[in-house]
């Protein structure tokens, strides 16, 4: 380890959606930027979420046609879903654009380091590299952008039960023979839907009186008689109190419904009942950068967190997590660091 960390215009801890294009924007016009990844290259979007569900919906969509073939008048008897050729195909999309990232890094004369990085002081980012040894870096700026990961809520007996989060289920091989789905939001709607079109048997749970409780009625009641004309089960209201077995084998929920006990049991469960964010030992505290209550970087309207020089962009500032906003979020910094006239 060097005894003096050397010395960028910007640094981004973590390469999602809006820190890639404040680097490349920056590394392109001679700054010297430097990004630190420690596993998603180019975020979530690419890797695990956006473009890799809607590669798996699309081949769900595929198949719904094929059980639909005779309303078309065509004959599909005998067809099978292979789903380890699904998740073939999902990894060859993403290992296209992880390279296309890797490529455009390079391209743009910014640094990309792989490794684990974390605050080790004020402006100070500390990385472990893979094969165990340690940089470190100064920044006059830098970007928080380490995203969120799925929440795991304090159910007695649901980390046991290994559920799978939107990650594993995209990495499935086999179709599930009965999937019980924690949460009407959107990523379990797209994934309830998909499994169902693949041939499984799904059950949605939802805490909420209906699905989708943000959006609008009509959008809600959509969603509703299309699950319903598709065969997917739906339980609203419902408060679960326990969870046994694992999931891929054999799972028994069990939930309060109207003041009555249930129980449902499936093969597997998956949990997409909410996000939690990245700000867990990364030395924010080293940094003096504050979080709120609900553990999020806290930033002004100029994404500024409480420390001098530290920005955060994208999902883990707390906002609406769509891609669209953390580009959003990357043109206020960058227009803010235009500004700043970064030392060249």
């Amino acid at each position: 380890m060097s005894r003096e960390p050397d010395e960028y215009d910007l640094i981004m801890l973590g390469s999602g959606f809006g820190s890639k294009f404040l680097a490349w924007t920056f590394a392109e016009q001679g700054r010297r930027v430097a990004t630190i990844e420690c596993k998603y290259l180019g975020g979530a979007c690419p890797n695990i979420a956006c473009l890799p569900s809607k590669n798996i919906i699309h081949s769900a969509k595929v198949a719904s046609y094929f059980r639909r073939g005779q309303e078309f008048g065509i004959t599909t008897d005998g067809f099978t879903v292979n789903m380890s050729t699904v998740r073939d195909r999902k990894r060859r999309m993403v290992s296209a654009d992880v390279e296309i990232h890797r490529n455009k890094y390079a391209q743009s004369g910014g640094e990309l380091i792989i490794g684990s990085g974390r605050f080790a002081g004020p402006g100070t980012i500390e990385v472990i590299l893979p094969d165990g040894k340690t940089r470190r870096l100064h920044g006059a700026n830098v970007v928080i952008s380490t995203g969120t990961r799925a929440r795991l809520d304090p159910i007695p007996g649901l980390a046991e039960s290994r559920p799978l989060t939107h990650v594993e289920a995209l990495e499935l091989d086999e179709v599930p023979k009965h999937l019980i789905v924690i949460g009407g939001g959107y990523v379990g709607l797209e994934l309830s839907q998909a499994m169902r079109r693949f041939g499984s048997d799904v059950t949605v749970i939802d805490r909420n009186d209906r699905l989708a409780h943000h959006e609008d009625d009509d959008v809600t009641e959509g969603i509703h008689t299309l699950f319903k004309d598709e065969g997917i089960e739906v339980i609203l209201n419902a408060r679960i109190q326990r969870i046994s077995g694992k999931s891929g084998d054999h799972v028994q929920v069990v939930f309060g419904d109207g003041g009555r006990q249930k129980t449902i049991e499936g093969t597997h469960l998956l949990v997409a009942s909410g996000r939690t964010p990245n700000t867990e030992n990364i030395g924010l505290e080293l940094a003096g950068v504050e979080l709120t209550r609900d553990g999020y970087v806290k930033v002004n309207e100029r994404l500024e967190t409480t420390a001098p020089g530290v920005w955060a962009v994208g999902d883990v500032t707390g906002g609406p997590m769509f891609t669209h906003i953390s580009f959003d979020d990357f043109r206020v910094i960058r227009d803010n660091l235009r500004f700043q006239r970064l030392p060249r």
